[in-house]
């Protein structure tokens, strides 16, 4: 029986003008022919549905197959070996189509080439060590799967309900499906129609929100919240951790930050704000996932808080649009401090970094 599945989750904690590479939560180290070059994000694992474990429990989860080994192991990129090199593998390897399970880089000084096949292991190594100029660094390894077998595989698989992503891992030799939300009937159909040992699954389920207003603001009374460290949150500063409240699940953080085109005056009974997404959302407008503002006023501060229901399912990491939101007081804001609520201590709503 193939390990139990596990969920597969990434935790961004996002500049808005970073740019993530779709490895941020997989393997970088193989050669991945991935169909849909985005990434499974969202911030934090729920556990699956009750109702989903047996189906799952079919299946081995992508990063729980360990890579293929070589003697040169998974490492950089060899485009500085010459692309006779590559040629020559590929060449050989389409000749023997029905053992060759494809090649990946390997660690070696200058690159190295780590060609796979299912059988005849020394006689492949002999043959290609014939054909590549002397002291190419490279190694033969074997693999269960052959790439052709692995491609047909692929193309067997349609367009199943919850599925955003499949590829072949090839260091993994595994054709990788990816999930979100997926039913029983969906997992049951899948295992009934291709081998269960040429594939595996990374699966993302969303858990349901919490209902009524938002309460995360932790009050005088809640001694020692529980906090998360946000390394490189764009609230206040990347040189520090900023402890911030850990959030119910279904709920995850945004950046908060002044509008510098509306600075707040004393004389105001409204504020407003920008508040930004911080995940993987392939862009979005948060629109009814934002939840809040949470606001709590006292003689010397406000304290405002925002969460949004995460995105889940495949999503690149361009710019996060951000929401124009008006903070309504019960009266002017005076003198008091403007505070961020999800902060341990609250520490002031600035201005983003480099703003005007």
């Amino acid at each position: 029986m193939a390990a139990k599945l596990r969920l597969r989750a990434c935790v961004w904690a996002l500049g808005i003008a970073a740019i993530l590479a779709a490895a941020g939560c997989g393997s970088t180290n193989s050669e991945e022919q991935i169909s849909t070059a985005e990434s499974l994000a969202e911030e934090g694992a729920p556990s699956p549905p009750a109702t989903a474990v047996s189906a799952v429990d079919a299946f081995a989860a992508c990063d729980d197959i360990p890579d293929v080994e070589s003697v040169f192991g998974p490492g950089p990129a060899y485009d500085s070996l010459p692309s006779s090199v590559f040629r020559t593998v590929r060449e050989y390897g389409a000749a023997h189509s029905d053992e060759f399970g494809s090649m990946w880089n390997g660690a070696a000084p200058g690159g190295a080439i780590v060609a796979a096949f299912t059988a005849d292991i020394e006689a492949h190594r002999l043959a290609l060590e014939a054909l590549l100029p002397e002291g190419t660094p490279f190694d033969v390894v074997k693999v269960d799967h052959s790439h052709a077998a692995l491609q047909a595989v692929q193309a067997s698989i349609g367009r199943l309900e919850g599925m955003q992503g499949i590829g072949i891992r090839t260091v993994r030799n595994r054709v990788s499906l990816d999930f979100v939300d997926p039913t029983d009937a969906t997992l049951e159909r899948l295992a009934d129609t291709v081998p269960i040992d040429m594939i595996c699954l990374q699966v993302v389920y969303s858990v349901k929100p919490p209902s009524g207003p938002l309460d995360i603001i932790p009050l005088d009374g809640a001694d020692n919240p529980p906090t998360d460290c946000w390394w490189g949150g764009y609230d206040l500063s990347t040189t520090r951790c900023e402890n911030r409240v850990v959030l119910p699940p279904g709920l995850a953080h945004v950046a908060v930050h002044l509008n510098p085109a509306a600075m707040p005056d004393p004389a105001d009974t409204s504020i407003w704000l920008l508040v930004t997404e911080a995940g993987c959302t392939s862009g979005r407008k948060m629109g009814d996932a934002l939840r809040g503002p949470q606001v709590v006023e006292t003689d010397d501060a406000v304290v405002v808080a925002f969460a949004v229901v995460p995105y889940v399912g495949m999503a690149n990491c361009p710019d996060n649009p951000d929401a124009h939101v008006t903070v309504e007081l019960s009266r002017p804001l005076g003198d008091r401090a403007l505070l961020h609520g999800v902060l341990v201590p609250p520490e002031p709503i600035q201005l983003r970094p480099g703003a005007r």
